[in-house]
């Protein structure tokens, strides 16, 4: 995915020797360790033989990546924290109709922190302990080559429906130059990734229906990233209700009325 930056709309900014190390750091983290991390446990995701120290060696990587980004806020003059890079890159990086779906960083951060401390702090992480409940080692489990999370009110894929999820929204992007890495540690930038598959096709050329219907139909969950036939969100928990698929990609009738139109000019609506 290709960084795409408003160079109009922004000045040319005096970049210090302390920053441009600190976005050369950030992209040698992205290529070298992220990446190589992120493509490893996909393969053992999509062939369920995830290791339990595997998932939490992904996790580790993924929660430092803030730190790095924080490196970059920093030596530009960047004010705020961690905890509000966390909320930033999850409000940038919301997955529609995803259970989870502006905490994944959140949570990624406090798995982390429950392995290092053995649990969580009550008076250093409340807000984090009220609404998951404690969070130790034991919250992620290794159960027929997937991790399931278990937490007070959920239970569900951990990989799919959370670690992934960020690990490619973090890595799925081309830093061509250090202002491209600011403005991402800025949370300048387009989410190209969360737009629907529907909207890479020419409204105006029909030849594309039927490709669009398939997308359609054959939509992964936008909780767990599987096709509706290995989509097993029905049997995970989340904030204490059952899950269910729930496609990325949907259409409202009248779209769908218009598709079937073009691939069928037989098809009339009732």
């Amino acid at each position: 995915m290709a960084f795409i930056r408003d160079y109009a709309a922004k000045p040319a900014c005096e970049f210090s020797a302390e920053l441009r190390q600190a976005c050369d750091d950030y992209r040698y983290f992205i290529r070298h360790i992220l990446k190589p991390v992120r493509d490893d446990l996909q393969a053992k995701v999509r062939q369920n033989t995830v290791t339990l120290h595997a998932a939490f060696g992904g996790n580790l990587i993924a929660a430092h990546s803030v730190d790095y980004l924080l490196a970059v806020r920093n030596a530009a003059g960047i004010s705020g924290d961690r905890k509000d890079l966390i909320v930033t890159f999850d409000e940038k990086f919301v997955v529609a109709g995803a259970y989870i779906r502006n905490r994944k960083m959140e949570l990624i951060d406090a798995i982390n922190n429950g392995l290092k401390h053995i649990r969580l702090r009550p008076k250093q992480y409340r807000e984090i302990i009220e609404r998951y409940g404690q969070i130790s080692a034991r919250s992620l489990n290794e159960h027929d080559g997937r991790i399931m999370c278990h937490l007070a009110q959920y239970r569900f894929d951990y990989c799919r429906v959370v670690l992934m999820p960020a690990l490619t929204a973090l890595s799925s992007w081309e830093f061509h130059a250090d202002g491209d890495v600011l403005d991402f540690a800025k949370g300048d930038l387009d989410v190209a990734a969360n737009h629907t598959s529907l909207d890479v096709y020419d409204p105006s050329d029909p030849s594309t229906a039927i490709d669009q219907m398939i997308e359609l139909c054959a939509s992964p969950c936008a909780n767990c990233q599987e096709g509706p036939d290995d989509c097993d969100c029905a049997e995970y928990v989340f904030a204490g209700e059952q899950g269910q698929y729930e496609p990325l990609h949907a259409a409202s009738p009248g779209e769908l009325d218009a598709l079937l139109a073009l691939i069928s000019p037989s098809y009339r609506t009732s």
